[in-house]
């Protein structure tokens, strides 16, 4: 497409940069995308470094300069588009409730999972406590679940009556509580039906059949 805005992602499939990929192409915005294979490790090639120092994704250019974390970048996209429709006005409440959503996604949930996942980047090669800090993982992420289906109750969004960018990160890590490496998580239906509502959207559909392309992954309402 067309790159009018100057905006490139660089992201990896189903990864946290999964939330921006899904922003970018709610927002209507013309942008570019760039895949950076974790899997072998492209993330640690100098050219990614040289605008990245951090090695990670996702990433976002516009124009010279490079902005990362899932944050800054669905807040950055939020801001381009018009009429509050990704991220609430500066001067509505909203907004900070929505800061406070990603905040939590970002520090707790994604913190907790990564625990179970990649445990070693904790514990490093001491195998007891690397057990013992996925356990640890796990009885926080069931803490933090049931933080998200409180706040969720009775919402249609997370702000309320209207989709925005902090959906698309409930989504992901939404997902990521999906995965089999987790042990067990506890039933949380308002963060699933949130998840669906935002997996029914067809731009995150487009996005989800891209990203397949070069690395398939499963979504729990697909037959």
């Amino acid at each position: 497409m067309s790159n009018t805005n100057d905006l490139t992602l660089f992201y990896f499939p189903r990864a946290c940069s999964l939330a921006a990929h899904i922003a970018l192409e709610e927002s209507g915005l013309d942008y570019d995308r760039c895949i950076i294979d974790l899997r072998t490790q492209q993330n640690l090639d100098p050219e990614y470094l040289a605008f990245n120092s951090s090695g990670a994704v996702p990433a976002l250019r516009i124009g010279h300069q490079t902005l990362t974390e899932t944050q800054a970048i669905l807040t950055y996209v939020g801001d381009l588009v018009p009429n509050g429709e990704l991220l609430p006005a500066p001067d509505d409440f909203l907004r900070y409730r929505a800061h406070e959503w990603m905040n939590f996604m970002s520090s707790s949930v994604h913190t907790y999972i990564r625990s179970i996942f990649r445990s070693s980047v904790y514990a490093g090669d001491d195998k007891i406590v690397n057990v013992s800090v996925k356990e640890q993982g796990v009885k926080n992420l069931a803490k933090a679940v049931a933080t998200v289906e409180k706040r969720l109750a009775g919402q249609t969004w997370a702000l309320g009556n209207r989709f925005s960018a902090t959906d698309a990160y409930l989504f992901v890590m939404y997902l990521w509580t999906t995965d089999q490496r987790i042990p067990s998580v506890p039933e949380r239906p308002n963060w699933e039906a949130v998840a669906h509502r935002v997996w029914l959207r067809p731009a995150i559909q487009r996005i989800v059949a891209i990203e397949r392309q070069d690395r398939d992954y499963a979504i729990p309402w697909e037959t």
